[in-house]
């Protein structure tokens, strides 16, 4: 500044720099406030699906303690009965035999609601076959009640993580059961498309009027598509029809944030998509 000396302008000077840098971030500028706060943010996308990810395998750990155990248990267990069934005694006592004959229709009734349980907690032909197959498996299920659905995919899907496919399949679920529920009679149909973004739409002819209700359902759905970077979009006009959508960008299953922020090295430097910091 004129009228100062010099080492008072050089003092000055160096205190800008000063302000500027940081030990942090040795030989780079200090990331700004919007900077810091998309690197939080990427951290806790990242963690978040790390939880999700690893509820997914803890689900299928149990589907397959379930199906391998108690499962083959009860088919040998039918598998007795029907022998039992078959034998002198049996088929010359009446009463004996109507007492097998409830008993094994009590354990086949056991079996179908475990293996309904086994499918709701992880199908295996997600993990197999992949969610348009999945959901048509569903869809079949629920065409032997009289209602039907159709299913829409009009492009092959790629090879998807585990975490977004299973958040998609049962946000699926959960809104065809909703449009099977308030819209009776409408027809239903699951709409599969992708390009950059996976979208699950579920419409229905029904009268509209929907609304999201918060900790239920669907609205409970939010946080587990959130942590792929997803949303839940839900069109409801009077009269119809009912949309539910479910977007979940594809780019995110391979670890990106959504911030423009990839990686966060040790230093705490910012690494985006093209390798830049940031």
């Amino acid at each position: 500044m004129p009228g100062l000396p010099a080492q008072v302008n050089r003092t000055r000077y160096l205190g800008s720099v000063q302000l500027r840098f940081s030990p942090r971030w040795p030989g780079r500028a200090r990331p700004t406030h919007e900077a810091v706060a998309a690197r939080r943010i990427a951290e806790l996308t990242a963690s978040r699906r790390e939880i999700v990810a690893a509820y997914e395998i803890e689900r299928r750990r149990i589907e397959r303690d379930l199906h391998d155990g108690a499962q083959q248990r009860l088919v040998v267990g039918l598998m007795k009965l029907g022998e039992a069934q078959l034998s002198p005694a049996v088929t010359a006592d009446p009463a004996l035999a109507a007492l097998l004959a409830e008993a094994k229709s009590a354990i086949a009734g056991g079996l179908e609601s475990l293996r309904t349980t086994v499918r709701g907690i992880h199908p295996q032909v997600l993990t197999d076959l992949g969610l348009e197959a999945a959901l048509t498996d569903a869809v079949d299920r629920v065409d032997r009640t009289g209602r039907t659905i159709r299913i829409v995919c009009p492009h092959p899907l790629p090879t998807m993580p585990e975490g977004v496919l299973a958040a998609a399949y049962f946000f699926a679920l959960e809104a065809m059961t909703n449009a099977l529920k308030h819209a009776p009679g409408a027809e239903i149909t699951i709409l599969l498309t992708v390009d950059k973004t996976l979208r699950v739409c579920v419409v229905d002819t029904g009268t509209g009027g929907a609304h999201l209700q918060p900790g239920r359902g669907l609205a409970g759905m939010r946080e587990r598509l959130a942590a792929f970077g997803g949303e839940l979009l839900l069109s409801s006009p009077p009269g119809g029809p009912t949309q539910v959508a479910a977007h979940l960008p594809l780019l995110l299953a391979r670890g990106e944030s959504g911030t423009g922020i990839d990686r966060v090295d040790s230093t705490g430097a910012m690494t985006g998509a093209e390798g830049q910091e940031t």
